[in-house]
């Protein structure tokens, strides 16, 4: 399988990119699983817990522009790893913030780090592919990503099970994680591709990116409408599986935090199963198609999930729906990377995060 995907996409800078994603979702992965259980400790009540969320949101998409711009004026490349490093520094920091105070200022400056990375990520992931292969390119992105967001939570749940780690020591290792996927990217990642090479890879040999007239913001976000909603619904369903469903199924259903927490892994293994598939049938079939197919499948599995009992049967179609839903954001990336231009992409990257930070508030 892995010669199938280097023959397709050779550029390996796409594979560092990879590689550091993998590192940094992973840390995602170790937070978000003990972000609920820090919460708790905290006494926070289901309203606190969504106004964090939001704060989060808010720094999210105060952060989207501002990404867009230092792309152009500096580099992805650096953007990527300094974003990454902020990041880290935002979760290593949790355990010491007790008030409310303290966790919105931290969850708002996390969002805005971790809106660089992705912006970041994107935009060089969509420069470095071309235009046929672009969603190959971005699932195999999303499968790493979640991939790393499988493995977090299982590392902390065995971190708490074997070696009795509790919250504060976990968050520091998410942190410590971090940082090494900030080194991956600052050490291992050549220069942003050049003008030349950006045309070449989205099928426009003639057109010198210098003369691009560029779409004005509204007009852009119009253009890449369907990609937008689309990463709203996701954005949406990140935030209820992070934070609302762990906390729904402790109170609700009577599982333990431990076993709660894994929802996001759940989400994950099944989107490392659905997402290639995806791919490759969205650049065959068009993307539109197979992410609408994705979405009906996802909505009649989370109604399903909620009248049932059973921790396992609920994992298993969460497994389901979590995986069809995960595997829609990669599809609506390269979706709008084939239908805006090369020299758009930090401002249509910026401008789709914008609507998955809406998502999540």
């Amino acid at each position: 399988m892995l010669p199938y995907f280097r023959k397709h996409l050779p550029d390996r800078n796409l594979w560092v990119i990879y590689r550091t994603m993998l590192v940094l979702s992973t840390a995602y992965g170790v937070a978000l699983a003990v972000l609920p259980i820090l919460l708790e400790s905290r006494q926070m009540p289901h309203e606190t817990v969504g106004e964090l969320a939001s704060w989060f949101a808010v720094g999210l998409v105060v952060g989207a522009a501002p990404s867009g711009w230092i792309i152009r004026k500096v580099s992805a490349r650096a953007t990527f790893a300094a974003s990454i490093l902020g990041y880290g520094a935002m979760i290593a920091l949790l355990p010491f913030c007790h008030s409310y105070e303290a966790l919105a200022v931290n969850r708002f400056v996390d969002g805005l780090f971790s809106m660089g990375a992705w912006v970041s990520a994107e935009t060089l992931i969509l420069w470095r592919s071309t235009r046929q292969n672009k969603a190959l390119a971005t699932s195999l992105s999303a499968t790493f990503t979640m991939f790393g967001y499988l493995l977090g939570p299982v590392l902390s749940l065995m971190l708490s099970r074997l070696a009795s780690w509790s919250f504060e020591p976990r968050l520091f290792l998410a942190g410590a994680i971090a940082a090494v996927a900030s080194v991956m990217a600052a050490t291992g990642l050549a220069a942003d591709p050049d003008p030349e090479h950006r045309r070449r890879a989205h099928g426009q040999p003639g057109e010198g990116e210098g003369t691009v007239l560029l779409r004005p913001y509204p007009a852009l976000a119009w253009r890449i409408r369907a990609s937008c909603a689309a990463t709203f619904c996701s954005g949406f369903f990140q935030s209820s599986a992070a934070l609302f469903i762990p906390r729904f199924l402790m109170q609700e259903k009577n599982v333990p935090g431990e076993l709660a927490g894994l929802v996001v892994a759940f989400a994950a293994a099944g989107m490392l199963m659905m997402a290639n598939f995806a791919a490759r049938a969205g650049d065959r079939f068009g993307h539109l198609l197979v992410m609408r197919t994705l979405a009906v499948i996802g909505v009649v599995g989370v109604l399903g999930f909620l009248p049932l009992t059973s921790f396992p049967v609920m994992a298993a179609v969460f497994v389901v729906a979590g995986g069809a839903i995960s595997s829609i954001p990669p599809l609506s990336l390269a979706l709008q990377g084939v239908i805006s231009t090369p020299a758009e992409y930090p401002r249509s990257n910026a401008i789709f995060n914008v609507f998955f930070a809406t998502g999540l508030v």
